[in-house]
């Protein structure tokens, strides 16, 4: 049992570190490469144009340093939708 706990520490301290270094990852990288595959030219501009939020708030999406909203979310399945 102690095991398992020790584990779970050390892991908890990894990401500890990997936060205060600004390493991190916190999301899937898979949002951010499915919005640069539908616009490869200013993604974050056009995702904030589809969303109605900042250009910020949109880079910080794609990168993975955000969860995406479901307003990003939508926007991604329609714009899938209509480009098939």
């Amino acid at each position: 049992m102690r095991s398992v706990y020790e584990a779970r520490v050390a892991e908890a301290s990894a990401i500890q570190s990997k936060l205060l270094q600004g390493t991190a990852t916190l999301c899937s990288p898979a949002f951010g490469r499915v919005c640069k595959a539908l616009w490869p030219r200013k993604t974050a501009e056009n995702l904030a144009a589809q969303v109605g939020c900042s250009i910020r708030a949109a880079a910080y999406q794609i990168s993975g340093e955000h969860e995406p909203s479901a307003k990003s979310i939508a926007a991604i399945v329609i714009a899938i939708t209509k480009s098939n």
